[in-house]
């Protein structure tokens, strides 16, 4: 038959000092470590993001040059017809293949930003979960 007396205080004592310790030794540094990894990928993304966004931005200044030079292109047409025509056919291409070049470029850049970030993101969370599991099994891997 169950029966309550000291041992029972003594059992719950026991069990919040259990609970205490495995709070502090076991749950907030793996709570630590988690934040601290979402804070970095979240940052990271946060970088990818602002790339992209200087990308379009470029993108844009390019399309807005491309416009500008039409523009000009078709203007120097109505003053010396043939001469302009001419000369907007070169000041395109040259525009189009510069503004090419440099899309070309920035996408490379962007595209290496990223894959920079992503190894890097991908060796730090091999090297913390390296370490919390190491941390968790309590022997080396």
């Amino acid at each position: 038959m169950i029966s309550i007396n000291e041992t029972l205080l003594f059992q719950m004592i026991n069990v919040l000092i259990l609970v205490f310790l495995m709070n502090l030794v076991l749950y907030r540094p793996i709570r630590r470590i988690v934040a601290q990894r979402k804070q970095l990928v979240q940052e990271q993304e946060g970088a990818i993001e602002r790339a992209e966004s200087e990308a379009t931005a470029t993108v844009q200044e390019f399309d807005a040059r491309i416009q500008e030079a039409r523009k000009t292109g078709r203007q120097r047409i109505q003053e010396l017809k043939n001469e302009a025509y001419e000369y907007e056919k070169g000041l395109l291409q040259q525009a189009t293949e510069s503004a090419s070049k440099q899309l070309g470029e920035v996408r490379a850049k962007v595209a290496k930003d990223i894959g920079t970030a992503r190894d890097q993101l991908k060796k730090q969370v091999k090297a913390l979960s390296t370490d919390l599991a190491q941390k968790i099994l309590g022997r080396s891997l």
